[in-house]
């Protein structure tokens, strides 16, 4: 679980710093930075499991447009930092299982644009280091009034030693566990993480866990093209981030939950769910096609006709993939999810979102402490002042979760004699707002009511 992050030099974020839930909205204009903080995250994913010249392939722009571009030239340097919660129990790929002793971590990493020749530029991990979060220093956790249960089993803190660190031009590997030793790695041309190398859970239990972690942020982009298309028999059976395999996915939930008085397991529940949101859906099937060797999904509507998710609109198949993933037991993870009204009718959208609530971890729950489940988070953004609407109470606050602002504001540096202008993102107040030590109480840091009124008037205006 991702509780804070903090971006300097990436695009249009300076020294940003924002703490997030488990359930975090961001809301404001096109244009205002909200899918650049779903970019950084996505680079850090990245980061965790490729090198970095795969990881910035894929990102939106060219490898350079990330480094932060102003009237005075562009920055050399991307520096983040990322405070984790990592699930208490990690397995790797081999099947070996590692009980967590330290759950609470700090990862800071900064990527440099080098000039290795004339007209040959590569960006490289200048610094990276992984760190325990104390107790004592544990902000987040104090401010998300946790269950004893939760605290039990997810916030655990044994170490106060680093198990990564930057010295000079040598990143150093501290011991962890057992069987770990302290390992040097040279610095001086770093073109992948430390944490990307890290594959053995035995050796490093810690840095491996929190590769694991990051490894499952995933920025969920659904394409309603690839949602209509059968999935091969071969696809994977973990929705994919397109969303091309969720045809799969549905088959395999089909035949893992059945049972003899539900034949189609959790794809009743769905096509339930569905159809509270998307009204005439009665029944959801998904079945593998012996001929083609391909799933294919079907709808059955109100009037008994079954329709393939050929014919089914977009907005249908991207809720379809979000009901699916809510009920698939081996969802984990964070997930970033890009406009959720999209398709869904504005009436629908407090409905959906109570759906995408429920997707979440609850930290004042109270969960089973000897088998907890995976934790599970979700970041959505929106630009609609409807889903803000369907995100607060009549007072303005909050109903769950946290909200943020997106905005744009000018930055005056007279050592530089420069005017820029960065992304800000500032938090909607809770009706009863913990102060914390060491936490920005400033007025600038919340959105006042006013500001939350005036978007939500534009709903009234448009009624």
């Amino acid at each position: 679980m991702l509780t804070r992050l903090e971006i300097d030099g990436f695009k249009t974020f300076e020294g940003l710093e924002v703490d997030l839930s488990p359930f975090t909205a961001v809301v404001g204009n096109n244009a205002a930075g909200k899918s650049n903080l779903f970019d950084v995250i996505q680079l850090l994913s990245n980061l965790a499991s490729r090198d970095v010249a795969e990881a910035v392939k894929d990102m939106r722009g060219e490898p350079l447009e990330l480094f932060r571009q102003t009237a005075k030239g562009r920055s050399t340097q991307i520096r983040l930092a990322a405070e984790v919660l990592v699930d208490p129990v990690v397995r790797d790929p081999w099947g070996s299982e590692v009980s967590i002793t330290h759950t609470r971590m700090r990862y800071e990493v900064t990527l440099e644009l080098r000039s290795i020749k004339p007209g040959v530029e590569r960006i490289q991990v200048a610094r990276e280091e992984v760190l325990p979060i104390l107790r004592k220093d544990d902000h987040w956790a104090d401010g998300i009034a946790p269950s004893k249960s939760f605290r039990t089993a997810y916030l655990k803190y044994a170490r106060s030693k680093p198990w990564l660190t930057t010295d000079g031009l040598t990143f150093n590997i501290h011991q962890d566990g057992k069987q770990g030793r302290n390992q040097p790695r040279p610095a001086s041309a770093a073109e992948a993480t430390v944490l990307y190398g890290v594959t053995n859970a035995a050796e490093f239990p810690h840095l491996f866990a929190l590769r694991e972690e990051m490894r499952f942020w995933r920025l969920l982009q659904l394409d309603p093209v690839l949602l209509r298309k059968p999935a091969p028999a071969t696809a994977t059976d973990v929705l994919s981030a397109d969303g091309s395999n969720l045809a799969a996915v549905l088959a395999q939930l089909k035949v893992e939950t059945a049972t003899s008085t539900q034949p189609d397991g959790v794809l009743s529940d769905i096509a339930a769910e569905l159809n509270n949101l998307i009204a005439g859906v009665t029944k959801l099937d998904a079945q593998l096609h012996p001929a083609s060797r391909e799933y294919r999904i079907a709808l059955t509507m109100r009037d008994g006709l079954p329709f393939s998710s050929r014919v089914v609109s977009d907005g249908t198949l991207r809720v379809l993939a979000l009901l699916t993933l809510l009920h698939d037991p081996r969802h984990r993870g964070l997930i970033c999810f890009e406009e959720p009204e999209n398709g869904v009718h504005p009436a629908r959208l407090r409905q959906l979102v109570q759906c995408l609530r429920d997707m979440v971890t609850v930290p004042g729950d109270e969960i089973p402490v000897d088998n907890p489940a995976p934790l599970s988070q979700l970041l959505v953004n929106s630009h609609s002042p409807v889903v803000l609407a369907a995100l607060v109470d009549r007072e303005r606050h909050p109903v769950t979760g946290s909200i943020l602002f997106a905005d744009t504001a000018t930055v005056t540096d007279p050592e530089k004699k420069e005017t820029r202008r960065r992304t800000r993102l500032r938090l909607v107040r809770q009706k009863s707002q913990p102060t914390l030590p060491g936490v920005d109480e400033s007025p600038r840091s919340f959105v006042s009511d006013y500001e939350v009124q005036k978007v939500l008037e534009t709903v009234e205006a448009e009624d």
